[in-house]
């Protein structure tokens, strides 16, 4: 059977009455969506959506739907995985239908985070060099890769299609939002009860601040973290603590909050058996490894490679527009693309203005490029959260640097940081509570666990609040 032959019409007609039915779902939960002033940008990314799983089964698009403008979180025209894919965002629509979830951006998080799920897989040894090489330099072109490895880059290209398919692997642009007057806040809480938790999950869910970065539940649902990127300025941090004061009367036991100054990612496959595609990260092993760091504190591990936030610069929501939307799941994509989203803000740009914009906000330090991809076999998203001296936070996250992929980030108070952690190496989450506790300056500990996902946080829909000639943010009291 030739690969490329053309349907015929036995097969078209299941997959349009299939596709028929599921666009009328995609309209029942259109329908139940809210708020109503999300419905539009929701309508949007769905509508991508469904257009990305038309073009992958085979069944026509007008010339009008090729040109269907991008969401942020989503490019139907330029996102490029496969039937499996497809399969995975309609079996989250279903699940979303059948659980009767409304909120608007919390239904745009769930399928987005399934576009960038991974199946069962196992790296080759040069597929761990390539992810090495891309982790200390991140924009490396493939003929550069091909030198560094001494291959082809034909050769470079199939395993970069399969590191893309299969592990996710994205080349990702943390930005620094300081550069905006953005400050990062988070509240670590613990509720009263699980009917605190249900009603302040509810209060969030129901009609999201403008400023709300998200908000995560521990696997009890007693235990989480709500983040803010508000506006750097006297009346957005007194709106915050009032808020944190209110949070605290209606729902909290305890809570801790702080501001984050900055962030770093660290990658290793020190621990990992490319032949057998396995993790061996066993309890004796980490033991060892980091009783060798207690005793003799100038072993050489490796240093997080990351960035401190920054001083604010001169700005317009233009700027603020474009600093998000280059890289949207690890592809670079098409000036149109960023043409098409400045106009649904009512800008129109050449191509030009557009790349020197751009220029300028590399060369202002506001990207940080860095690399993102899920290890074979993950299981669960750990976050420990370290309250300490600066000393032991810098130990703590040199520690770090063994385990697959750490991202962290460092606080007024300590540090946080989050590690995909493989099946079958439990014993992992225990042994770093207990040997975190036991560092000199640690006061305090706190470990959340969470299901997997990645799904890349957009704030375009703020920049309407910016005041480019004041160069102040709009603040209204709702919006935190």
């Amino acid at each position: 059977m030739c690969p490329n032959r053309q349907p015929d019409l036995k097969d078209l007609k299941p997959r349009q009455d299939e596709f028929t039915i599921l666009k009328q779902l995609v309209d029942t939960i259109l329908r139940r969506a809210q708020p109503k002033e999300d419905k539009n940008d929701l309508k949007l990314f769905l509508t991508n959506v469904l257009l990305f799983i038309q073009r992958v089964e085979g069944l026509t698009l007008s010339e009008k739907e090729k040109q269907y403008p991008p969401h942020s979180q989503f490019s139907h025209a330029t996102f490029t995985r496969g039937h499996q894919t497809a399969q995975g965002l309609k079996n989250r629509l279903m699940i979303i239908d059948r659980y009767r979830i409304k909120n608007a951006q919390r239904i745009i998080s769930i399928v987005a985070s399934t576009a960038l799920a991974t199946p069962k897989a196992r790296l080759t040894q040069r597929q761990i060099n390539i992810i090495l090489e891309l982790y200390q330099e991140p924009l490396l072109r493939q003929y550069e890769l091909a030198r560094k490895l001494s291959t082809t880059p034909q050769i470079i290209k199939r395993e970069l299609d399969v590191l893309r398919q299969h592990f996710s692997l994205a080349v990702i642009h943390d930005i620094d939002y300081h550069k905006f007057k953005l400050g990062f806040f988070e509240i670590q809480f613990r509720t009263r009860s699980i009917d605190a938790s249900k009603r302040l999950e509810q209060f969030y869910r129901r009609t999201p601040p403008l400023f709300l970065h998200q908000i995560r539940f521990d696997q009890d649902y007693r235990i989480g973290f709500i983040t803010y990127m508000i506006p750097d300025q006297p009346r957005g941090i007194r709106l915050l603590e009032d808020r944190v004061q209110w949070l605290k009367d209606e729902f909290l036991e305890e809570y801790t909050h702080f501001r984050l100054t900055g962030e770093a990612v660290s990658i290793s496959f020190d621990s990992y058996d490319s032949s057998n595609g396995v993790w061996m990260l066993g309890a004796r092993t980490l033991a060892e490894t980091m009783l060798q760091h207690v005793q003799n504190r100038a072993q050489p591990f490796r240093q997080p490679r990351g960035f401190f936030y920054s001083e604010p610069m001169p700005f317009d929501q233009v700027d603020y527009i474009l600093a998000q939307t280059p890289y949207i799941f690890g592809r670079k994509k098409r000036i149109e693309v960023r043409e098409k989203v400045l106009e649904r803000h009512g800008y129109s740009l050449s191509k030009a203005a557009i790349w020197n914009r751009e220029q300028k906000l590399w060369k202002a330090g506001v990207y940080h490029p860095t690399i993102w991809f899920n290890i074979p076999e993950l299981e669960e998203l750990v976050q420990f959260s370290i309250q300490g001296s600066p000393e032991a936070c810098e130990r703590i996250l040199r520690i770090t640097s063994i385990l697959p992929y750490t991202y962290s980030v460092r606080t007024e108070i300590g540090v946080v940081f989050i590690f995909q952690r493989p099946s079958r190496c439990s014993s992992i989450t225990g042994l770093l509570t207990r040997l975190i506790s036991h560092e000199e300056g640690v006061s305090k500990v706190t470990l959340f666990r969470f299901e997997p996902s990645f799904s890349p946080q957009m704030l375009t829909h703020t920049a309407d609040r910016w005041d480019s000639s004041r160069q102040r943010w709009i603040l209204r009291k709702d919006d935190i």
